[in-house]
């Protein structure tokens, strides 16, 4: 049964934007638009979002949760955000993907079982870009020794996920500058 009509999301948007030379990656703008807004616009769906991390501005029906101690990574982050959630499946979704809404509804209609990841053209698999059930994700989380600075695809080897091939704008990422001219340039194809 897909949860499209009872999901949270969780939006990490905490890292420190290292290859950006310290940018908040957040609050970077594509058409006028944060990388966070466009992000809370894609999962405006969800029963609750959850963003890890110290964004701002945020609106005010959206949890804002911090990972102990800050800046100890993804899953650390997630961990902190999964408090808050209450829905059967949680969306997991980086805030740096500005064309996450192309691929929304189809990771949502493809969940089933432990849940459903995006891969992208190369057959990569775009781990914050999943809909997980909760109590998968969960269990997973409690038999972590830590998840001080554990890698998300680490915390979500135990779990057996379907594989959803995305657009190849949607597995956009921004991570350095290079990437954010490439976004610009795939935003200015929008008609």
């Amino acid at each position: 049964m897909p949860p499209t009509a009872d999901w949270d999301a969780i939006v990490l948007a905490g890292g420190r934007g290292s290859r950006l030379g310290g940018v908040d990656k957040a609050a970077l703008e594509l058409d006028g638009e944060t990388l966070l807004a466009r992000t809370l616009r894609a999962v405006d769906g969800a029963g609750r979002v959850i963003v890890a991390g110290d964004p701002r501005p945020v609106p005010k029906d959206v949890v804002v949760v911090q990972e102990e101690p800050r800046f100890s990574g993804p899953a650390a982050a997630i961990g902190a955000a999964m408090a808050e959630v209450r829905a059967p499946y949680v969306f997991l979704a980086g805030c740096d993907h500005p064309f996450l809404a192309d691929a929304v509804d189809l990771l949502l209609d493809s969940a089933s079982g432990d849940g459903v990841i995006a891969i992208d053209d190369g057959g990569r698999r775009q781990y914050l870009m999943s809909v997980l059930d909760s109590s998968a994700l969960r269990a997973s989380i409690a038999a972590q020794p830590t998840l001080v600075d554990l890698s998300v695809r680490a915390l979500l080897v135990p779990l057996e996920l379907m594989e959803i091939p995305i657009p190849v704008r949607a597995a956009l990422d921004i991570d350095t500058w290079h990437d954010q001219e490439k976004a610009l340039a795939e935003g200015n194809h929008d008609g």
